[in-house]
């Protein structure tokens, strides 16, 4: 069977030989020119006590805040617990992954390099960076389930794609009164949207089945909010922090999503203190959390009294036999040193 060209990657991911695909998300490392250790450390305890077949970095990978070789020695660092164990992984971009002397494309060529890094900078019509899908193969080497990567941009105030009609988008957009936790983030376009659409229906017709995939990106989408709303029906667990920072328009993917019908997951990273995951509507929905010990951890005024206790990563295992069944969860890089970070 010849898959659809989007399908193509470096290397083909698939599942074990128990019928297991492990996939370990990473958020927030927020990594910047002072090269946290901790932070490279808190990733290859959770590799090395999770052992995933795939790593996926949720997007605020780096600061943002750095020269082109200061990037490049960045990427050195946070590829370096994949790349010593030539563990396939990919990554989306976040609204800090960015900087007026480091574009995302100029990144995306940094990541492409790395021999394990399956991320792909998507097709060049496509707003942003980073649009894209892996298939992951079953025992008849044929895709069994699928990963969508997009990337949901930065802010408002800079905008990847300008607003028509609109002048001042923090007058005109984000009013007294919002929709969202007070934020300005930028949402998944319609091109994109209708990317996913157009090549999720071309890979239907090739395999004559929809193939259950996970949806990860950087922005949490408007629907989040109905898990915690709703948190006994949604089977919400987890925590619940701080407001959830999606944008103040809201894109339709959720929508587009189901009416689809094959992605069976979406999660995202960009709260770092929000780790919670439900199910809305059939699809699991929630947060990674935070990774990166530079990035904002717990309040002060966290009844534990513990800024780092929420470092970790999220753990997601798909069954071939059964691969739209997806288990789910946080794991924290404290409960696994005993206390330590």
């Amino acid at each position: 069977m010849r898959l659809p060209e989007f399908c193509i990657s470096k290397k083909p991911l698939r599942f074990d030989a128990h019928g297991r695909f492990r996939i370990l998300m990473m958020s927030d490392l927020h990594y910047s020119p002072a090269r946290e250790e901790a932070t490279i450390r808190g990733m290859e305890t959770l590799i090395e006590y999770t052992k995933p077949d795939f790593v996926l970095l949720g997007g605020d990978n780096t600061t943002g805040k750095a020269t082109k070789a200061e990037f490049d020695l960045l990427l050195k660092d946070i590829s370096a617990p994949m790349e010593r164990r030539a563990l396939p992984w990919a990554h989306v971009f976040g609204n800090h992954d960015i900087s007026p002397d480091v574009s995302k494309e100029y990144q995306q060529q940094g990541y492409e390099a790395c021999p394990n890094c399956l991320s792909k900078a998507g097709e060049e019509d496509l707003p942003g960076v980073g649009n894209y899908f892996l298939p992951v193969y079953g025992a008849d080497g044929l895709p069994a389930f699928g990963v969508w990567a997009l990337d949901s941009h930065q802010d408002f105030g800079m905008p990847s794609v300008p607003f028509e009609g609109v002048k001042n988008p923090y007058w005109e957009l984000l009013l007294p009164k919002r929709l969202n936790a007070g934020s300005d983030w930028e949402f998944v376009r319609f091109e994109q949207i209708m990317w996913y659409w157009t090549r999720s229906k071309e890979l239907e017709y090739a395999l004559g089945r929809k193939l259950p995939s996970l949806m990860a990106l950087h922005i949490p989408l408007p629907e989040f909010n109905a898990l915690v709303m709703n948190a006994g029906r949604t089977g919400t667990v987890g925590e619940f922090n701080e407001g959830i920072s999606a944008s103040e328009l809201n894109s339709g993917l959720f929508a587009a999503i189901l009416q689809r019908g094959d992605v069976k997951a979406i999660f995202a990273g960009h709260d770092h203190i929000n780790t919670f995951d439900g199910t809305y509507c059939g699809i699991r929905m929630g947060y990674d959390g935070s990774v990166g010990l530079h990035a904002y951890g717990c309040r002060d005024y966290d009844p534990h009294g513990d800024r780092e206790r929420l470092r970790g990563g999220r753990v997601f295992d798909i069954y071939e036999k059964d691969p739209a069944q997806i288990d789910t969860r946080m794991v924290y890089i404290k409960d696994i040193t005993e206390g330590s970070v």
